[in-house]
């Protein structure tokens, strides 16, 4: 048995399945190549599921930052601050919007920050939250109650007003908003439910319906930030401003962190005894998101990410690839929608088998988001595995 196989059985012995792990055990990263435990490399057109997304694994300038800050405090209680949290809570506010972050662990923590927030700005008559069908914003009891039934099953009930109305539908949303309708929580690009891109009017329409409303606008960028559109932040692309913003994954530059950004409107909301995450900004955290955040500024990104998106979809779209319905995304988070003769589940498996790790989403939806910092040369060398991979199963329908 292979090292990699005995791993992976180990694992079934003392972990719970509840993510139904594909029979792989990475060893190691470099950028964006990894290997597994039998010394097998692979393109990672994933990077961690996002939690990798500026500079993939293990870049210097990270590691050297994370390896300093652990010989100097590695943790606080957040009765005290450090030079980390501060600096990085800088750094996203001057390429957001003014106002003042809360930090946690992890994209769901930080939209659980964001639900209470609104619940508790709003009033105790005013406890309705909407979101969107085909939306996920997390696993914990609040944010699993403003993400669909499909995730839902089997942990009811549900914390109590979370309604759902269509992406992209302005009127649906107007629909449901009445007194006690507190907040509307929206990803500017909807990552888990197929790759799905609003238009500019509807979300500048959702922006005047919140301040007509006095309704407070939460943009979910747990996915979609920092860089990976092609803009700081995807809320961008719109010309809006949201009054809560929720980060994590590839913030933490590779380490667990989730940000909680409110405007100078609310900032004041979540007074001290009201929330809290003990470990939430520790300094190796931080500093291991200050190092992504500057290599980002360092190293032009944000314009990267656009370019490499755009050159993304010439290969695809040039390579006369039958069962492709739509590629769509915006800078480096892209999907592909396929028709019902070429499972996505199926082109990942293959993809996996040649050596190029991608992931799908729901719809038959084919997710590519490589680390913003990607070498052309390999970025070639991924698209040109997911080519022959499409047409071998175009030729095969």
């Amino acid at each position: 048995m292979s090292g990699q196989k005995k791993l992976v059985e180990a694992s079934k012995k003392v972990l719970i399945e509840n993510y139904g792990r594909i029979p792989f055990a990475m060893a190691r990263g470099d950028g964006a190549r990894i290997w597994d435990e039998d010394g097998n490399e692979y393109i990672d057109f994933f990077a961690g599921f996002g939690g990798a997304g500026v500079a993939g694994h293990c870049h210097p300038a990270i590691v050297e930052a994370v390896t300093k800050q652990a010989s100097t405090i590695m943790c606080h209680g957040n009765l005290v601050t450090s030079r980390p949290q501060v600096e990085l809570a800088e750094r996203i506010i001057s390429r957001a919007f003014p106002g003042k972050v809360f930090y946690c662990h992890s994209g769901t923590e930080a939209n659980e920050a964001a639900i209470k927030l609104c619940r508790k700005a709003a009033g105790e008559d005013r406890y309705k939250l909407i979101s969107f069908h085909n939306c996920f914003h997390g696993r914990t009891m609040g944010s699993l109650s403003i993400t669909p039934e499909t995730f839902q099953e089997g942990f009811g009930p549900m914390l109590p007003g979370g309604i759902m109305a269509d992406y992209g539908d302005i009127e649906s949303v107007r629909a449901m908003v009445d007194d006690q309708v507190a907040g509307i929580f929206v990803e500017p690009i909807q990552g888990e439910g197929g790759m799905n891109i609003p238009g500019v009017d509807f979300m500048k329409d959702l922006r005047n319906l919140c301040d007509a409303k006095n309704l407070i606008l939460v943009c979910d960028e747990v996915w979609t930030a920092p860089a990976r559109t092609g803009r700081w932040f995807a809320f961008q692309h719109y010309g809006i401003e949201p009054d809560v913003m929720t980060m994590a994954k590839a913030v933490g530059g590779g380490a667990p962190l989730g940000v909680c950004l409110v405007s100078e409107k609310y900032a004041d909301v979540l007074a001290p005894g009201s929330h809290g995450c003990t470990m939430g900004g520790n300094p190796l955290c931080a500093a291991a998101g200050n190092a992504a955040m500057k290599l980002i500024e360092k190293e032009g990104l944000v314009q990267r990410a656009e370019e490499l998106g755009r050159h993304v979809i010439r290969v695809l779209s040039s390579s006369g690839l039958q069962s492709v319905c739509e590629i769509r995304g915006k800078g480096l988070m892209m999907g592909m929608a396929f028709d019902e003769s070429l499972p996505a589940g199926n082109v990942m498996k293959e993809c996996m088998n040649r050596g190029l790790v991608v992931c799908i989403a729901k719809n038959n939806v084919l997710r590519l988001a490589p680390p913003l910092t990607i070498e052309r040369s390999l970025l070639d060398r991924g698209l040109n595995i997911l080519v022959e991979v499409l047409q071998d199963g175009d030729g095969n329908a």
